[in-house]
């Protein structure tokens, strides 16, 4: 029990010396006014610091799992009676999604391995958007370059994430709302002091209700993620929160304000994927021309997918441009969330890419091994 006490503190501790740094770079990437400042200047900061070898800590094994039950509970407390009788509209998205993932799979895949030195194992898993741990498996029983697959994977997430918002918040992206990084000292003060003020009051009334809809939304990550779910952790907490939601219960969300904080949270796990070797085998040159070809592929595929969306499910662009990116699950959905969009909608269609590729991918495989 002792030794359990340590390992939870010390991961807290661990965890607030990241976002220490990720809050360095969120404030930096305020100041020059980027899109997503508590995203990207996490990634920056923490990203070169791993690939520079410099000492920081991991990030604590349990942040993932807490990162998804609270997108879950927030994502749940979205969900009316209004939106399940909408659930049919998913359908049509669904099955372009899906399709396209899988298509593009094994198009890219087998382009990389006829114009590149890769062979045909490693070409299609490199190109597979989404579920890594899943295709590193694949990597070690088909005999694909395991290094390979993590780093053009790994790569081609960190494109996503970078280059997605700043697309995002460029053509979608009103010009008022682009202008609220421009506003006085004094006015950041005030607002710093109001940001306090609402959480306090957001924490200190009815924290027994927030607490049971914690309870519901672990309950709910628990059960689809021993189910095996791709994403269940974040997929079952939202479902649980939403259908006891549906039937009446009360159900408490997160405050607006904590969203930039969990931002840098989620950019924290994900610079846990980037490290000296991804760094050196990129800068070798090596994997150069294959990660770019897959990653410009891969890209326009996704606006693509994200018009034929729009014009099919009658979506704004915005949703049907978030649901198609060739990013994490997480990010995306937290993005849906940051953007006002709807996060349902973006995380229905990314688990049911995630759940496409992981069901088929291996079945493929089945035949060539």
């Amino acid at each position: 029990m002792l030794e359990a006490y340590e390992l939870l503190f010390r991961g807290i501790f661990d965890f607030l010396i990241l976002f220490a740094l990720g809050g360095i770079g969120w404030a930096v990437f305020s100041l020059l006014r980027a899109p997503v400042p508590p995203l990207l200047g996490t990634l920056l900061i923490i990203g070169t610091l791993r690939a520079l070898e410099i000492p920081i800590p991991d990030a604590p094994r349990y942040l993932a799992p807490v990162v998804q039950v609270l997108l879950g509970l927030y994502i749940g407390t979205k969900v009316t009676r209004d939106t399940v009788r909408e659930l049919k509209s998913l359908v049509v998205p669904a099955a372009v999604i899906s399709v396209w993932a899988l298509t593009i799979i094994f198009l890219v895949g087998w382009m990389l391995s006829r114009l590149t030195w890769l062979d045909g194992f490693t070409s299609v898993l490199s190109s597979s958007i989404g579920g890594l741990p899943e295709m590193m498996v694949l990597s070690l029983a088909t005999g694909a370059d395991l290094a390979v697959v993590i780093v053009m994977q790994t790569f081609r997430m960190l494109a996503t994430i970078a280059i997605f918002p700043l697309l995002y918040h460029k053509w979608f992206v009103p010009e008022g709302q682009r202008k609220d990084n421009q506003q006085p000292a004094n006015s950041r003060r005030e607002e710093t002091k109001s940001a306090a003020g609402e959480l306090y009051a957001y924490f200190s009334h009815r924290p027994h209700m927030l607490l049971f809809s914690l309870l519901i939304a672990l309950t709910g990550g628990w059960l689809l993620s021993s189910l095996g779910v791709p994403a269940g952790i974040m997929v079952g907490s939202m479902l649980a929160v939403a259908a006891a939601g549906v039937v009446g219960l009360p159900m408490r969300s997160l405050h607006p304000r904590l969203f930039s904080p969990l931002l840098v949270t989620v950019g924290i796990m994900v610079s846990d994927n980037f490290g000296p070797e991804t760094a050196q085998t990129l800068l070798s040159g090596q994997l150069l021309w294959p990660v770019i070809l897959s990653t410009v592929l891969i890209f326009a595929s996704s606006l693509g997918i994200a018009w034929i969306i729009h014009r099919l499910s009658g979506w704004d662009m915005p949703t049907s441009f978030l649901a198609a990116a060739p990013g994490g699950f997480t990010v995306m959905t937290t993005l849906a969330i940051r953007y006002n969009k709807d996060p349902f909608r973006v995380s229905m269609l990314h688990l049911c890419r995630l759940m496409a590729i992981k069901t088929v991918v291996p079945l493929v495989f089945m035949f060539f091994i």
